[in-house]
């Protein structure tokens, strides 16, 4: 199991990554954090917008729908 260990760094706690199977932590990468009651950090990488760059209709799937019929309330 790898551990780390947390130290003070002019105001900010920092967190030393130990490599894993002769891998390190990729330099300069963003990373979302979740602060948890149980004292668990969760990282998670900041990825750009999947979306940012897609045209208008890219991701429609009309064809999924097309022979569906309403069962409820909704409208299609």
């Amino acid at each position: 199991m790898l551990t780390a260990k947390t130290r003070l760094q002019e105001g900010s706690v920092v967190v030393t990554l130990p490599p894993k199977d002769g891998k390190n932590p990729e330099l300069n990468k963003e990373y979302m954090v979740e602060y948890f009651e149980d004292g668990t950090i969760l990282l998670t990488p900041k990825i750009d917008d999947p979306f940012a760059a897609a045209t208008l209709g890219e991701f429609r799937e009309e064809e999924a729908w097309r022979n569906l019929s309403p069962k409820g309330r909704e409208i299609l």
